[in-house]
């Protein structure tokens, strides 16, 4: 795997995420028909459907998880601020006492460092 296809996939999951909280608000409308009874065998087999689709996507943040448990700090926190809190480049120097500039050194030899554990991994 190459830097720019790693760092696509990162940011692939913020937007897994949106779609995860858009689900996970029609899951807990289906519920609710299921509760009050009023749901019929589709909106069942939806809702079956949409945990599975959900599972996928929490799989996928334990997968990116499960990687940055591998860095070193602080490039481990970092990397959590950034693709799974989805912070910016400047919230994350602020809360890590850094300066942007060097937060964004730090991102690059944490990708560097990814691509290091995955590529052992394939």
């Amino acid at each position: 795997m190459k830097k720019e296809e790693l760092k696509t996939k990162l940011e692939e999951y913020w937007y897994d995420n949106q779609y995860l909280k858009e689900k996970v608000k029609e899951v807990e409308e289906m519920n609710q028909l299921i509760r009050l009874g009023k749901a019929s065998e589709i909106i069942i087999e939806t809702k079956k459907h949409e945990e599975h689709e959900m599972s996928k996507i929490i799989k996928k943040k334990n997968y990116i998880e499960s990687l940055f448990q591998n860095l070193s700090q602080p490039y481990r926190t970092l990397m959590y601020f950034k693709y799974i809190s989805f912070l910016t480049f400047d919230q994350i120097a602020s809360r890590m006492n850094y300066s942007t500039k060097r937060i964004y050194q730090l991102h690059n030899t944490a990708i560097t460092d990814l691509l290091t554990i995955i590529n052992k991994e394939a």
